[in-house]
C-alpha cells in the first residue's frame, strides 16, 4: 500500500485532486459514468469544497455516501449535510441514505437496492475515499460490531455500542469490488493506525481489514 505523506494541506488537497481527476478522466473515457463512493467525517470537507470548484464534468458524475448516522439529512451531524454544504450551490448528483425511512433495516436495504440498479451487480465504484477514526474504524465498520460479519449485503445498518448511536454503512463486500480505493486522512492523531494500515504489522482493527478485488488501495495523509 503506498503511503502518501503532506505537510501541507493545500499539497494533499492538490494531490487528491489529481488523483480523482486520472481516476475520473479514465472512468469517463471507458464508461460513460464516474462513480463515487465519499467518506464522512470532518477530514475530507476541505477537500469537497476544492472539488466542487474545479472544472469538472459533474453532470457525468454519480457521488453516494459510505456511510450514514441515524439521524435527518438536514442534522448538523449527518454526513449527507456535510457533504451537500460542501457543494452547494454546484449542481451535483449525490444520493443519500433514506434516513426518513421507519427503520435503519429498510434504509439500508433501500440503498443497496439503488446500489444495484444504478451500478449494476455486483456493484462497483470507480473510487471509494475512505476515513480512519481514532479507534481503527472505517466507514461505519467500527471494532467489535455486527456489520464487521455481514458478508451477504453491499449495506447493513449497524449498532455502535461505543458511541451509542444507530449507523448505516457500506460493508467490506462492496469495497471490495471498488476500482481503487483512497484512504484520505488529516491530523496527527491518526498516524498511528496509518502506519499500521500502510505496513500490515496489525490487521486486526477495521480499516485494516479493507481488501480490494483490483489491489489498487493508497493513503493519502495530512499530517497536520
Amino acid at each position: 500500500m503506498t503511503h502518501h505523506k503532506f505537510t501541507s494541506e493545500s499539497d494533499w488537497i492538490d494531490a487528491l485532486i489529481r488523483k480523482w481527476q486520472e481516476i475520473g478522466t479514465e472512468a469517463l473515457q471507458s464508461r460513460g459514468t464516474f462513480y463515487v463512493s465519499l467518506s464522512g467525517g470532518s477530514s475530507p470537507a476541505s477537500l469537497y469544497r476544492a472539488l466542487a470548484s474545479t472544472d469538472w464534468p459533474w453532470s457525468s458524475t454519480v457521488m453516494f455516501i459510505g456511510d450514514e448516522r441515524w439521524v435527518s439529512s438536514e442534522h448538523k451531524d449527518s454526513n449527507y449535510h456535510m457533504i451537500y454544504e460542501c457543494f452547494y450551490p454546484h449542481k451535483v448528483r449525490l444520493e443519500r441514505w433514506r434516513t426518513e425511512l421507519a427503520k435503519p433495516e429498510e434504509a439500508a436495504t433501500d440503498y443497496h437496492k439503488r446500489l444495484c440498479k444504478e451500478l449494476g451487480q455486483p456493484p462497483r465504484f470507480d473510487l471509494a475515499l475512505l476515513g480512519v477514526g481514532n479507534d481503527g474504524h472505517t466507514a461505519s465498520l467500527f471494532p467489535g460490531t455486527p456489520a464487521l460479519l455481514e458478508e451477504e449485503h453491499y449495506t447493513t445498518s449497524n449498532w455502535v455500542p461505543q458511541m451509542d448511536s444507530m449507523r448505516l454503512t457500506m460493508t467490506y463486500r462492496l469495497f471490495y469490488q471498488a476500482r481503487e480505493i483512497l484512504f484520505v486522512s488529516k491530523g496527527a492523531s491518526k498516524q498511528e493506525w496509518l502506519d499500521k494500515l500502510e505496513k500490515r504489522t496489525d490487521t486486526t482493527f477495521p480499516a485494516a481489514r479493507i481488501e480490494s478485488k483490483s489491489g489498487l488501495l493508497s493513503i493519502y495523509n495530512c499530517v497536520n
